[in-house]
Parts: structure tokens; sequence; C-alpha cells
């Protein structure tokens, strides 16, 4: 063993010294030594702390990803069971009420379906609506603290009680042709910088199904 490689040992182990002092013929500073001992405790200590959070961190991630991935099968099957565009619209809403939990979403559609005897119910939004033109030009989610007074009372219950929102746009060929509309009582679970990833899909499989119902192409 080269110099190089005992002194590393020795570092890494330096509690050796006072282990074979007596056999070393050496009288080590004990003071030091334990001080150095101790450091060098204290360091692996809270390597293995920090490791231990990481884990537990990415151990939550897992977690919260498969319950979110869970949700969104849930969802596309109730697309999936639904045929007419009033059932797509129906099942959307209750993907987002009863998958996801949020008991204000809600489903507006914005363009007339091409698909003839396609009723749409109480999901059409006027196009005198207040909103009807802003929510047109909307083509990414936005996710936030604050959104228009009108959009709040145009969800359930007018939106009482809700201090973060979602507004997804569901497009086909390029337009806007529906939004999911949800808030919640926390004001974090709607950021500004929440991840898209998931709420992406969300609206994908929703024009997917709106293109086949209401005849959109």
């Amino acid at each position: 063993m080269n110099e190089k490689k005992l002194l590393a040992y020795l570092q890494a182990h330096p509690e050796f010294l006072l282990n074979h002092a007596a056999e070393l013929g050496v009288q080590p500073a004990q003071g030091r030594v334990q001080s150095f001992v101790q450091a060098q405790w204290l360091a692996q200590q809270e390597k293995a702390a920090k490791m231990a959070g990481q884990l537990a961190q990415i151990m939550q991630d897992a977690d919260s990803n498969h319950q979110t991935l869970g949700r969104l099968l849930g969802f596309v099957r109730r697309l999936l069971a639904a045929n007419t565009l009033l059932q797509v619209l129906r099942a959307a809403e209750a993907g987002l009420r009863e998958d996801f939990g949020l008991a204000s979403g809600c489903v507006w559609l914005l363009a007339e379906p091409p698909k003839k005897g396609a009723p749409a119910g109480a999901y059409r939004l006027p196009e005198n609506h207040a909103t009807h033109a802003a929510l047109r030009a909307l083509k990414a989610p936005l996710c936030d603290n604050h959104i228009s007074p009108a959009l709040i009372k145009a969800l359930p219950q007018q939106g009482k009680g809700l201090e973060s929102f979602l507004l997804l746009p569901v497009r086909v060929n390029g337009q806007t042709v529906a939004v999911l509309a949800a808030g919640d009582a926390d004001e974090t679970r709607f950021t500004p910088d929440l991840p898209l990833d998931w709420v992406r899909e969300l609206a994908a499989c929703t024009a997917a199904a709106l293109a086949r119902a209401g005849g959109w192409q």
C-alpha cells in the first residue's frame, strides 16, 4: 500500500490510530483525534440524513404520480364509455368531480357541433356570454389564483369559497371548442407554476372524444 492510499484510508477511518496506537507505538493527541472522529461521524450522519430525505421525496413523488395516473385512467374510461356528445360532456364533468375530487368541475361547450342532432344541453355557453370570446381565444391551460369575476360566477355555486382556478382549453383542429374549468378552496392547488403534463392529457383525451361524438374532424 503506497503512502497516498494509506493516508486516504486513515482519513476515512481516523479511529484506526486510536484502536492500534499501542501496537504502532504512537501517542495520538486525544483531543484532536476525537474531534476529527466526531466531525467525520457528524458528516456521515448529515450525509445519511440527506440521502434519506431524498429517498423519501422520490417515494412520495412516485406515489403521487401513481395516484394521478389512476385518476387519469378513470377519466379516460368515462370518455371511452360515452357515445353521444351529451354523454361525453357529462363524462368529462363527472371525471373532474369524481376522479379528481374537484366538486366545482364543469365543462363549457363554446362551439356548435358540426354533427346534426347532437344536443349539448346546459353545457353550451352562449356566444353572448361575457366570457365567451376570451375562452375561445384561450390556447393554453391557465392556472391562477385570479380569473375574471364573470368566469367565477359561471362555476357551480357561482364559485363561492374558491381560491385557485384551472381553465383547460379543449382544442380541435386549432380551435378551442370547449373548456374544462374547475376551482379549489386551496389557494395552492392551481398555481402558475403547476406542472401541466397531466392537465394537457385531460384536454387531449377530451378533444378526441368530442371530435368523435360532435363531428369535429
